[in-house]
């Protein structure tokens, strides 16, 4: 996919662009770098207007990580109108309640089994239709009474995990919980109180799974475009309204290619993006530097580094792809991402983790399985427990000897040259004789693809001592 065709919201999330945001994203960077000075401080900022109370969960949470008590106090110099902090209409509930310009969470902690579910979403590779499919999956283990529960997630999410940085995280959270809710019961009618309710990320996640069920719903797609239109209408010309440019994304989604909407809906996309947009601007979003997400640049890194250890292609069009500039001619790198990642180590962290997740996918390894643990403990040196691993190597011995233990030859790889446990043996036995430059032709590798099998099918009988077994008997053969 080339960079042009990368769609915010559907293929990315742009991460928040509030003001406060920004703030928290150097405070929690200078917290990070003096803890022991820092806890039991208080940090404060002041802004022009109201502005999305979720920066607070996102600031609680990073704390959390760093182990300290620091509270962030916002004050804000004037309420725009509309009035950003009541809802737009009679709604069944509300995700925040305001004591004057102050917001704190209308609701409870959720249950955790609904909090876990979204996370599960939420941690996965952002995708909107994927995500989309896997709400609509796990929607169906919850009934209308959860509804409060998944909203409750918005507020009061898990904790981030490594390879997404908090104010990364709590957006992600509240777009997996808004699909989650999209596909229950009473889904629309839930979205559309969260969609009018007071101005937060929570609302940018409603719409964007407005839009995502309208697409797959007809009968929800009549009321949806209205509200999304008149949404548009609701926005003051003073402050930051977030929701601003995730709204004009999805309508661009829902109207029809010759709707005459569409161009004055891409113009004043255009203009939000340029910051010319009073109320409402995306230049500044924390999650895209240089025209890029931390994901996208992230793969591009990984198959650099591919091309860089043999696998194969050309550094400049794989530049060309992304969108990534060729530095000296020989060269391609964002110079905005890479200092971004050196200056703040907690990115620098999910940025490593999500290239580590990207090579485990390109391998055919889910990066939450059993194989990535094994892989990610290793890397950080943690050893196996021998005795546990000896007595499952005896059970599926066992197994095998009595005639269990599924295919014989099962496909580990699909669609990969080494893709059944006979081509992996294959290849073995054939390097073996000395053959080794033979081998590698045999199954189109090279030195690059022929590291990734390797780790790859390490990997896999590290943790599947079923196929260790396996592996065993076809190459005593």
């Amino acid at each position: 996919m080339s960079a042009p065709a990368r769609e915010a919201y559907v293929d990315y999330h742009p991460g928040p662009a509030d003001a406060t945001a920004h703030f928290a994203e150097e405070a929690m960077r200078r917290a990070a770098g003096s803890p022991e000075a820092a806890d039991g401080d208080r940090v404060s900022t002041s802004v022009s207007h109201i502005e999305s109370p979720s920066v607070q969960i996102a600031w609680r949470l990073r704390m959390q990580e760093i182990g300290i008590t620091l509270p962030l106090t916002t004050f804000f110099e004037a309420v725009q109108q509309p009035d950003p902090r009541t809802p737009k209409g009679q709604v069944d509930l509300v995700a925040w309640q305001y004591e004057g310009t102050q917001a704190r969470p209308a609701l409870g902690s959720p249950d955790p089994r609904a909090a876990q579910a979204v996370a599960a979403i939420a941690a996965q590779r952002y995708h909107l239709p994927t995500w989309a499919d896997l709400a609509q999956s796990t929607a169906a283990s919850f009934g209308s009474p959860w509804a409060q529960h998944l909203v409750a997630t918005m507020l009061d999410p898990p904790p981030a995990p490594d390879h997404v940085h908090p104010l990364d995280w709590v957006p992600r959270v509240q777009v997996a919980a808004a699909l989650v809710i999209a596909f229950g019961q009473e889904g629309y009618r839930t979205l559309y109180s969260l969609a009018i309710g007071p101005v937060d990320w929570v609302v940018d996640a409603a719409i964007v799974a407005i839009g995502e069920l309208a697409l797959r719903s007809p009968a929800v797609r009549p009321n949806a475009e209205p509200l999304l239109e008149w949404l548009c209408s609701q926005i003051p010309r003073e402050g930051f309204t977030s929701y601003g440019y995730p709204l004009a994304c999805t309508l661009l989604r829902l109207l029809a290619p010759h709707d005459p909407r569409r161009a004055e809906v891409m113009a004043w996309r255009d203009r939000i993006l340029r910051g010319e947009e009073p109320g409402t601007t995306a230049s500044g979003a924390i999650g895209v530097i240089d025209g890029l997400n931390m994901e996208t640049y992230a793969e591009f890194c990984v198959r650099l580094e591919q091309i860089q250890m043999g696998g194969g292609g050309s550094v400049s069009q794989l530049a060309a792809e992304y969108g990534v500039p060729m530095i000296g001619g020989i060269h391609a790198y964002s110079t905005g991402w890479n200092e971004a990642i050196n200056r703040d180590p907690r990115l620098g962290l999910a940025f490593a983790q999500t290239k580590a997740r990207i090579n485990l996918q390109m391998r055919g390894i889910d990066p939450d399985s059993d194989e990535a643990r094994l892989s990610h403990n290793l890397m950080q040196g943690k050893g196996l427990d021998q005795e546990e691993e000896m007595r499952k190597a005896q059970a599926a011995h066992q197994q095998l000897a009595a005639g269990g233990g599924g295919d014989p030859d099962p496909v580990v790889f699909p669609g990969q040259a080494v893709a059944k446990l006979s081509d992996y043996v294959g290849l073995m036995k054939r390097m073996q004789t000395g053959d080794f430059n033979g081998a590698l032709a045999a199954y189109g590798l090279n030195m690059g693809s022929y590291s990734q099998v390797m780790q790859a099918w390490g990997t896999k009988l590290g943790v599947d001592p079923t196929l260790n077994a396996k592996l065993g008997q076809m190459m005593a053969r």
